[in-house]
């Protein structure tokens, strides 16, 4: 009977801690399992959690605060992906620094513009850049809480060269805890150029408007002191102010051309234009003008010349400042050649002289507004300088390109290269 009795208590000792276990130490060590898999972010392989109604809350608080991890995470991947979108699509170069001036961020544009490493980041901006004065500007700025800027030229990276305007704003202007700041680095090299270029323009248009303007009012005085001048010298004097009002009205003329080739809303009168026939009409146009300086003149062409869409008008001005040109460089007896040929899906026109040519340093910037190679001899010949950036101009609007080749003492050949039209875009037209 005892051993009946002590076999039970056994039996029920361990019937109890069985169910004891169960409900209220084994429920404990899977939520320690849980817990250790949120924390270490992995899934989880259950949630619901059998046992004590303790331990089943337990296991359901931990499911809500997986599930609002999860949405978090999410979140901040969605605002990760589009700060990154939006400084990704950013023009210009843009760095966050913290206090301490180290890099926190950096988009695209930034890397390029300073050679920067894709796996580049940390470090401060001023051992990834090394340029002080981007370093104290990013510094006052974070002292002084107010946004910086200043313009600075690189001389160093991709950009060498370039100028940049570098602005630098604060962040956390309100609290102290986010302190730093955000640089955009912005690239104005081509702003500053078109600003010297309108300097420059109006500066040589007042120069050349200031020589026959002064020769004028000279002769006014002359003329004033002294009406009756004899009949010789009276013819003198008005066939210069004649010259040089001819001048004036060719300057005018040309900077009213360039103004509307510049404008954004220029716009070209297209039509097919039978090259071969405009080549032949202007060399017969231009017979007498060679014929006045002793020159000779050649055309030369294929005979499978293609029709151009283009502006007739326009098309034969090019050709026209062109021939200028020639005539006025060439010396008497000399050879102006007129050619056109085919070069893949573009056809070549090129005036070409025997005239003094244009040294090599000067050869680049022929096509710039009011650049002369011999300033004197060219204002003696009664050239604008406006010439050759009009030749420019009409045939970029064309779609094409100029192209220059000279030696000194052998002459200059001016060529410009205009797009054949594809056969179904002629049919269309």
């Amino acid at each position: 009977m005892g051993w009946l009795a002590f076999t039970v208590l056994v039996a029920v000792v361990l019937v109890t801690g069985f169910v004891v276990w169960r409900k209220w130490i084994a429920p404990w060590k899977d939520v320690d399992e849980l817990a250790d898999d949120i924390v270490e972010h992995r899934a989880p392989r259950r949630f619901l959690i059998s046992g004590n109604p303790h331990v089943r809350r337990v296991g359901l608080a931990f499911e809500k605060l997986a599930e609002r991890r999860r949405e978090l995470q999410e979140r901040v991947r969605e605002g990760e992906q589009s700060v990154q979108g939006v400084f990704g699509a950013m023009l210009d170069g843009l760095v966050v620094v913290d206090d301490l001036r180290r890099i926190r961020l950096m988009n695209r544009e930034f890397r390029r513009a300073f050679g920067v490493d894709e796996n580049s980041s940390g470090g401060t901006l001023l051992e990834l850049l090394r340029l002080a004065s981007v370093d104290r500007l990013v510094m006052e700025a974070i002292r002084s809480r107010q946004p910086q800027r200043e313009s600075l030229r690189l001389s160093r990276g991709p950009s060498n060269g370039r100028e940049m305007e570098v602005s630098a704003v604060p962040l956390g202007e309100n609290s102290a805890e986010m302190e730093g700041a955000v640089i955009l680095f912005r690239d104005v090299t081509h702003v500053r150029q078109v600003e010297d270029m309108r300097r420059e323009f109006v500066a040589n248009v007042s120069h050349e408007l200031r020589t026959p303007l002064s020769i004028f009012r000279g002769y006014l005085e002359t003329l004033l002191d002294d009406p009756h001048q004899p009949p010789g010298e009276l013819l003198r004097i008005l066939e210069i102010m004649e010259r040089h009002s001819d001048r004036l009205n060719a300057l005018v003329e040309d900077v009213l051309s360039l103004a509307r080739l510049e404008s954004p809303g220029a716009e070209l009168e297209l039509s097919e234009v039978d090259l071969r026939e405009l080549l032949h009409s202007i060399m017969r146009d231009w017979e007498k003008r060679f014929a006045a300086k002793q020159l000779k003149s050649h055309l030369n062409f294929p005979g499978n010349l293609p029709l151009l869409q283009a502006d007739e008008n326009r098309l034969q001005e090019v050709i026209f400042n062109l021939l200028d040109n020639a005539v006025k460089y060439s010396q008497p007896g000399g050879t102006v050649f007129l050619r056109a040929e085919i070069e893949g899906d573009r056809v070549r026109i090129s005036v070409a002289d025997e005239g003094v040519g244009i040294p090599e340093a000067d050869l680049p910037r022929i096509f710039e507004r009011f650049y002369r190679a011999d300033k004197a001899r060219s204002r003696e010949l009664g050239g604008t300088g406006l010439g050759l950036s009009i030749v420019k101009h009409i045939v970029q609007l064309h779609g094409g390109a100029v192209e220059a080749r000279s030696e000194p003492g052998k002459g200059t050949r001016i060529s410009v290269l205009l797009p054949v039209p594809r056969p179904e875009s002629v049919t269309q037209t």
